[in-house]
């Protein structure tokens, strides 16, 4: 009986090699373009999310608003702001206090795409040197009423207020406000009439006219006292029964395990 011993030729295993490399190199490339796709899926997600998360940060004023950061820009030009109309059938509700933003990420991005528009009750303040904008929030359980002037002692009138629209009609006092517990806020603008002119380190007076007697508290803008600047953006916080920066809020506030 004869056994045919006869294997494969040379050119049968080049052939067979060749179409295993093809193969393989198919494969190769398919998944290296699934894992380019993957990844940059997982970059936008990223981006998506963060940019979310600034955008709450500014609609709520949670932290000291970075308009540069946060990549939000005015909807539109003028004065970016919106009348909007809620009718509930019987009543009709108008809020003409509302702002319009768009929010892009870094254009030098691959990802730069995403835009997001929104509207918001947080307005954008221009300010120049000299002029801070200031939310004060009452972090304590119980409501306070608050007067709060810049006439304090040795001042020659070098401060005064004014509004988002750089209104300083209100002048060296702000209207009498009650600020609710538990994060009740509001937002103000202060400036020294003369940039350069006038001692930051004192020159609030916020005045606990609930307390009895009333309680008056003296609070500074410099740098080393209580209020952390950035960008002349200032958040102040009354926590413990007294007025903190944001910065001292949150070491205050930090998580023990963290």
């Amino acid at each position: 009986m004869k056994t045919n011993k006869k294997g494969m030729t040379l050119v049968e295993c080049i052939i067979a090699m060749a179409v295993f490399a093809i193969a393989t190199t198919g494969f190769t490339m398919v998944a290296t373009t699934c894992m380019k796709a993957q990844a940059k899926a997982s970059r936008r997600m990223t981006a998506t999310n963060n940019q979310t998360t600034n955008l709450e940060h500014f609609s709520s004023y949670s932290k000291v608003l970075d308009p540069e950061y946060c990549n939000v820009k005015p909807m539109s030009t003028g004065i970016n702001k919106f009348k909007m109309t809620f009718d509930f059938g019987t009543v009709k509700v108008e809020n003409d206090d509302i702002y319009g933003y768009r929010s892009v990420l870094d254009p030098s991005s691959p990802d730069g795409v995403f835009e997001l528009s929104f509207f918001s009750a947080a307005e954008q303040v221009d300010l120049a040197e000299g002029e801070y904008w200031i939310t004060l929030y009452n972090n304590s359980s119980s409501q306070h009423t608050w007067d709060i002037n810049c006439a304090v002692p040795g001042d020659s009138q070098v401060f005064e207020f004014f509004n988002n629209e750089h209104d300083n009609s209100i002048q060296q006092a702000l209207p009498r406000h009650i600020w609710a517990p538990n994060g009740g806020y509001m937002k103000f603008g202060f400036k020294q009439r003369t940039p350069g002119v006038g001692d930051l380190s004192s020159c609030l007076q916020i005045t606990d006219v609930d307390a009895n007697p009333p309680v008056t508290y003296h609070v500074g803008l410099s740098s080393d006292n209580l209020i952390s600047e950035d960008k002349n953006y200032c958040a102040i916080y009354f926590d413990d029964g007294e007025f903190k920066s944001a910065k001292k809020f949150e070491e205050d506030h930090k998580d023990p395990d963290e």
